[in-house]
């Protein structure tokens, strides 16, 4: 079957490549993924094309290869149709046709590669696919290991700078895919109920995408266990008065994801110790978001957030001692341990491939002290960059529990009063956010999050099951 076209225009992906030719100033190799197999050779996983490969080229086609030589001309190297395709597939576009769509200067069999740049010690980057990093290795001399050995460094750099700034064109699809994420956030909210199933939520959520031609980017967080903070599981029934908490993102086909969670009560109001804490996320996100702007550093966003927070574990006698002092101490991070966001794109943890490197300005290192070591991001904001925002309360048995943090924050916290909040669950609210030369820009803002709207929608709707007609 033919691919669609391009999801972006030609232009687009012929300006990157030239941006990445003067920048490099020398050909360079680019390789896409392969099909992999699921449980029988022939029937694979579903793919996704490396999102570097993607970046440069829009095209989706497994077991693909760029060459772009020093002024930006790109030569693409493709699978060409076999004889039976069209009997199993439908009709494949021949190299012309896939030439004319792709908008490169030229288009090979993939079967070419090898004899047109073996030995020429061409720049490539590590790819998510092992069978094509060995492959690669063999002919560029370059070792390739996903997250490990990233292939040549002035190449990596290069990504890096081009895909951490978003331009107008990218977040022209980001918004869209925002857009549609907001539905099947309103339509997942309208069929929750008591009695409902996380799972029933989760295939409605996930038809609402899939209805506007949408993927997900991740796997979504759908789930009444909140304190859970990744919790991979749909096996719960949902009761009154607990949270829901959706961590969701629609992925379309240029590649770009957004990243969204909501948190609202099954019964549809909230309780007092819900509202108290809904509104204490809410204000730390807001005052959070209101810092996207250029020059601020990333770490200060967090900070603002933990304050917020601090005082309204303070507020509720959770802590002891002041917000100055949960601050010095982390002691706030014993009911928000992580960071309050990271860089978001292509990738939902963007450019997270090359670790901190895209994610902490130079000579800044992550810290591995309670509170800090999971805070993702630390850059000095810039147009362009686009980042999640993304606070959150939890009460986590396991982190109340722990004997060391008991000793270590035994005089701040009144540890009667934290017990009884265990079953609380959890609450994060988050949206991505674009830091511009004015006012930060929430492409995600469709999504409701007041109290006022929250409660005016859950419920509202059929429930999920009648939603699916099962």
């Amino acid at each position: 079957m033919s691919q669609a076209p391009l999801p972006l225009p030609a232009e687009v992906f012929a300006a990157r490549r030239v941006a990445l030719a003067q920048r490099m100033g020398r050909p360079v190799l680019l390789l896409g993924n392969g099909l992999r197999a699921r449980n029988l050779p022939k029937y694979s996983v579903d793919f996704r094309q490396d999102s570097n490969f993607l970046y440069f080229t829009g095209c989706a086609l497994p077991n693909a290869a760029a060459l772009i030589d020093a002024a930006g001309r790109c030569t693409l190297f493709a699978p060409l149709p076999a004889e039976d395709d069209a009997l199993w597939h439908g009709v494949v576009d021949g190299p012309e046709a896939l030439r004319a769509r792709f908008a490169v200067d030229a288009l090979r069999d993939v079967a070419e590669l090898e004899s047109a740049v073996a030995g020429l010690g061409l720049p490539t980057l590590a790819i998510p696919d092992e069978e094509v990093n060995r492959l690669g290795a063999r002919l560029t001399g370059l070792p390739l290991r996903f997250g490990v050995d990233h292939g040549d460094d002035a190449l990596v750099s290069t990504v890096i700078d081009l895909r951490s700034h978003k331009t107008e064109a990218e977040l022209v699809e980001l918004r869209r895919v925002a857009g549609i994420t907001a539905q099947a956030f309103r339509v997942a909210m309208a069929a929750t109920r008591p009695g409902g199933h996380e799972a029933h939520i989760a295939a409605l959520f996930h038809g609402a995408l899939a209805a506007h031609g949408l993927t997900t980017g991740y796997h979504s967080i759908i789930t009444v266990r909140g304190e859970i903070l990744h919790n991979p599981d749909y096996v719960n029934t949902m009761r009154a008065g607990q949270l829901l908490l959706l961590d969701g993102g629609g992925e379309g086909a240029a590649g770009y994801t957004v990243d969204i969670t909501r948190t609202w009560p099954v019964d549809g109001q909230f309780s007092g110790r819900q509202r108290a804490a809904y509104e204490a996320v809410l204000a730390a996100q807001l005052a959070s978001i209101e810092l996207v702007r250029p020059g601020v550093r990333y770490r200060d966003v967090h900070m603002r957030s933990a304050e917020v927070l601090a005082q309204f574990l303070c507020d509720e006698g959770l802590l002891r001692g002041g917000v100055e002092a949960a601050l010095a101490t982390h002691a706030h991070a014993l009911f928000f341990p992580h960071g309050v966001g990271h860089l978001l794109g292509l990738d939902v943890h963007d450019l997270e491939t090359y670790g901190d490197r895209p994610a902490y300005a130079p000579g800044r290192v992550r810290s591995t002290e309670f509170g800090t070591a999971y805070l993702r991001l630390d850059l000095d904001l810039l147009p362009g960059h686009l980042v999640t925002i993304e606070p959150g309360f939890y009460v986590v048995p396991a982190i109340l529990h722990d004997p060391a943090l008991r000793a270590r924050f035994k005089d701040q916290v009144d540890w009667d009063r934290a017990e009884s909040w265990i079953g609380f669950g959890g609450i994060r609210i988050e949206d991505d956010v674009v830091c511009t030369e004015g006012d930060p820009e929430v492409i995600t803002r469709e999504s409701p999050k007041d109290i006022t709207t929250l409660e005016s929608i859950i419920g509202q709707g059929p429930s999920a099951l009648e939603r699916l007609s099962l």
